[in-house]
């Protein structure tokens, strides 16, 4: 019971981690080259973000250049 709570929150703050890796990462690409990435692959490639995709799902929708993307992280 312990040991699964422990489990529980180590992958709450990987999540955690995570999602304010992406978001400094939209933050820095904007800042850089003014406009969003158009992909979650070029945000990965250029800000070097790197996750385990067996644990998580990361849902990226852009709805343009200027607008600020949609991020989701999802626990598998």
């Amino acid at each position: 019971m312990g040991i699964t709570r422990i489990s529980n929150r180590t992958r709450q703050e990987q999540k955690n981690s995570l999602e304010h890796a992406l978001w400094r990462g939209v933050t820095q690409y904007y800042a850089l080259e003014g406009r969003y990435p158009e992909t979650l692959q070029d945000l990965k490639d250029t800000c070097g973000i790197r996750y385990d995709t067996d644990l998580f799902f990361v849902d990226y929708q852009i709805g343009g250049a200027n607008l600020l993307p949609d991020i989701t992280v999802i626990e598998r």
